[in-house]
């Protein structure tokens, strides 16, 4: 498997891994005026249009025959980086049978990871038995045993007292049958790999004696059944972050709330106190320590089944130059959006594939990826990310300090970001340290479900001058700095305007609940939005890497 994404990097990424390192600092856009993300829900029709040159950038591309045609199209350049993504069958860990850890590892024995990924991804990506992506210097190096052992997991059951019905299903140890258990998938028509997955996972599961079925649905209303707990099974990649603090998001009984992360509902107290001491490590080897142990207790538990986690691959026309690669990051990022520039003649609008409806604009309660594909070019936070290294680098803040305050129960992190002079608005007003205090507290106060585990443990704000943000947390934290560094500025005029969060609509002709629009600070401004067709953005004139901004 590693033989073939070794072989895959040197036939896709020749120019990626030529290409001279940028001085990341020095990038001055975007270039762009325009950008236009087309929404086209069909993988086929996606192809298609990437051939005929309808579509510039077209990101995620999945199936291995695709993968394989686009790359024998002159006309395009394939793009490949292996990342953060991992794939999981989630299990609703209140609901019976899963409310059984036993249960659970019989059915992560059960999945055929190695055949099911060989069979739909031809050796793309591989497959996982860890809680975090194998790239990530984090995991754990058991993350890639081979664990299918279906005849181990039935003589577990047996042992437990579990028997099977005269159809071959699984009956607990007081008699109770195991009921049948749908898998909830999206649509195969928007996402036919997923669909296909689900049915594999299905029939193995089915051959281990588990009663399990798809049951397709758009995936909004699939993301709201996760949050409501009203599922068995589900399954659902993630796109995970560069620190393993995500683990507590995801697994914490803290963050087991509707809209919260801990969509399979798991409570245990050795992994709850395993997480505390990882986000609030006071070091590395701390943060290690804790790391290691919640994933080895996550192994144990197996709230959710690891499935596989798959190299990124895009396709960008050759019509484009300027474009930005790394090793760790595909064509279809916000860098190449700053510095693309048509390959010959004027410049016109870009045109990047949006394959799902954002359907909601509302920053505070907007979930998927689609909605923040398109909320992530409006919005920015004070800490970036260095492309190269995925180390901090300066975006809002030119700088930031961490310091350890008090003693003994008292000991706590103190942060202090100081904001670049100049920022603003892309309506040409003054973004000040006064945004992002009111964007913090404004989180913390309403607990914004995507935001709140980052803000939690915020204890105080304070703005000594314009440009000045100090904020006091709660105990000490090695992530406390990612944690708030990472959070979008919202502008404070808005949000003092923001009656009600949950139904404010930014395109709302009335402004019933909020002011009409989205004030950012992004590279891009949202021009207009025409369901089921288009999502248009423009350049914001206010930029701050924008050369001569006003």
């Amino acid at each position: 498997m590693l033989a073939a994404l070794a072989a895959l990097l040197l036939l896709l990424a020749p120019e990626a891994r030529a290409a001279e390192r940028i001085d990341v600092n020095s990038i001055r856009g975007p270039k762009l005026e325009e950008l236009s993300m087309l929404i086209i829900t069909n993988p086929d029709a996606q192809i298609l249009a990437a051939e005929a040159g309808e579509l510039d950038v077209l990101s995620d591309v999945a199936r291995p025959s695709d993968i394989d045609r686009l790359g024998s199209n002159p006309k395009l350049n394939m793009s490949l980086a292996r990342g953060m993504h991992a794939f999981f069958l989630l299990l609703n860990n209140k609901q019976f049978p899963w409310d059984d850890a036993a249960v659970r590892r019989a059915a992560a024995m059960s999945v055929d990871r190695g055949s099911i990924v060989r069979m739909i991804f031809s050796g793309y990506c591989e497959p996982i038995n860890s809680w975090l992506p194998p790239v990530s210097p984090w995991a754990l190096a058991s993350g890639a045993r081979d664990i299918y052992d279906p005849e181990g997991a039935a003589r577990m059951l047996e042992e437990r007292g579990y028997t099977r019905d005269g159809s071959g299903f699984l009956r607990a140890p007081d008699g109770r049958p195991f009921p049948k258990m749908a898998i909830l998938t999206p649509l195969a028509r928007l996402a036919p790999t997923t669909a296909e997955l689900a049915e594999l996972i299905a029939d193995s599961l089915t051959a281990a004696g588990f009663p399990a079925e798809t049951e397709p649905m758009d995936f909004s209303t699939m993301i709201a059944r996760l949050d409501r707990k009203e599922y068995s099974m589900a399954v659902l990649a993630w796109s995970l972050g560069r620190n393993p603090d995500s683990l507590y998001s995801f697994y914490h009984s803290s963050m087991d709330f509707p809209g919260g992360y801990n969509m399979t509902g798991v409570h245990d107290a050795r992994l709850d106190a395993a997480l505390e001491r990882l986000r609030f490590a006071p070091d590395e080897a701390s943060a290690r320590a804790a790391s290691d142990e919640a994933q080895r207790l996550l192994a144990e538990l197996v709230p959710s089944v690891p499935i596989y986690s798959r190299i990124s691959v895009s396709a960008i026309s050759s019509g484009w130059k300027n474009i930005f690669t790394t090793d760790k990051m595909t064509a279809d990022n916000m860098w190449t959006l700053l510095t693309a520039e048509p390959a010959g003649g004027k410049m016109r609008p870009l045109r990047m594939l949006l394959p799902e409806e954002p359907r909601n604009l509302n920053p505070f309660t907007a979930s998927s990826a689609y909605s923040w594909q398109v909320l992530g070019m409006i919005y920015e936070t004070m800490i970036g990310t260095d492309p190269y290294t995925l180390e901090d680098m300066p975006a809002l803040a030119e700088s930031w300090s961490v310091r350890t305050e008090g003693e003994g129960a008292e000991r706590h992190t103190e942060l202090v970001f100081r904001l670049k002079d100049g920022l603003k608005w892309s309506d040409g007003s003054p973004l000040t340290a006064l945004d992002m205090k009111a964007s913090i507290d404004f989180i913390k106060d309403n607990k914004l479900p995507r935001f709140f585990d980052s803000v939690k443990n915020v204890r105080k704000t304070e703005t000594p001058d314009r440009l000045t943000l100090r904020v006091e947390m709660d105990g000490v934290s090695y992530w406390h700095l990612d944690n708030i560094g990472g959070l979008p500025c919202f502008p404070k005029k808005a949000l003092d305007m923001i009656s009600d969060w949950q139904n404010w609509d930014p395109l709302g002709a009335e402004a019933k609940f909020g002011p009409r629009g989205l004030l950012g600070c992004g590279p891009f401004m949202l021009e207009s939005y025409k369901p089921g067709e288009y999502v248009m953005m423009r350049r914001n004139p206010h930029y701050r890497l924008l050369e001569g901004a006003k």
